[in-house]
């Protein structure tokens, strides 16, 4: 391997949606250079995604913050009494479809707190040892909740999840994100970067999440496991890192 260029913090966002999405990211990492997982606790498959990756040691796991419930088919709502934190629920229990609806809603910042810290409280009594923290569809942007995130996150002793700058986007025609996501690791200058991906496999699961779902989620695994970007960072210096190490 050349010298070591880039440092590189993986990160595999939503598991616990569903089983392609949880199997896909424990292959990502068994296969792959995924070092880091983020957990959905309010999602549907979060019991398998603890089960499969709560056993890795290798694996660092994070809580991915989740107060918004987007697709059409399949929704969930907290993991509190809906009665609890009644502002972050629509009229049918389920949290709202994006951070617009959800400030629309009136999310007050206290009942945020308390929902963020029952999903932690729930993650680590499934046996996940959460490293990191970060959140779903933006919602750290939303009620003025990002300074006391970052506070929870210290006093729990995580990695707050946007501390490490993005790997810097390039422009240009890609056929796949293979080829976007090596371009942009031939772009970057050395340093410490954060890629993200939600790798799944285009099976049925996925596909009930919207049309084309599948297909750009399948895309986002092989990101991570194809054998050319496997190639490309054993000869161009690019170190798969956990959030501990960055």
């Amino acid at each position: 391997m050349s010298k070591q260029r880039i440092q590189l913090v993986t990160r595999a966002d939503d598991a616990g949606s569903c089983n392609s999405a949880n199997v896909a990211i424990w292959n990502s990492y068994r296969q792959g250079i995924v070092l880091n997982a983020s957990v959905m606790v309010p999602a549907p498959a979060f019991e398998e995604a603890a089960e499969l990756l709560g056993s890795e040691e290798g694996l660092c796991v994070g809580l991915h913050v989740t107060l918004t419930s987007e697709w059409e088919s399949v929704r969930w709502g907290p993991v509190l009494p809906a009665q609890e934190v009644s502002s972050l629920v629509d009229e049918h229990g389920c949290f709202p479809r994006s951070r617009r609806a959800l400030e629309d809603n009136g999310a007050r910042l206290d009942e945020m707190l308390a929902e963020i810290e029952a999903q932690l409280e729930v993650a680590r009594s499934h046996g996940l040892n959460i490293a990191y923290v970060d959140t779903h569809m933006s919602v750290r942007f939303s009620g003025g909740l990002e300074e006391p995130l970052k506070e929870l996150a210290r006093r729990e002793g995580l990695v707050y999840g946007y501390d490490v700058p993005w790997l810097p986007a390039v422009q240009g025609e890609f056929a796949n994100s293979v080829e976007e996501f090596i371009a942009q690791l031939e772009a970057a200058d050395p340093g410490t970067y954060l890629a993200v991906g939600h790798p799944a496999y285009d099976r049925v699961d996925v596909r009930m999440f919207g049309e084309g779902i599948g297909v750009s989620r399948d895309w986002d695994r092989r990101m991570f496991t194809d054998p050319r970007v496997l190639g490309y960072c054993t000869a161009h210096g690019v170190m798969p890192i956990r959030y501990t190490e960055a």
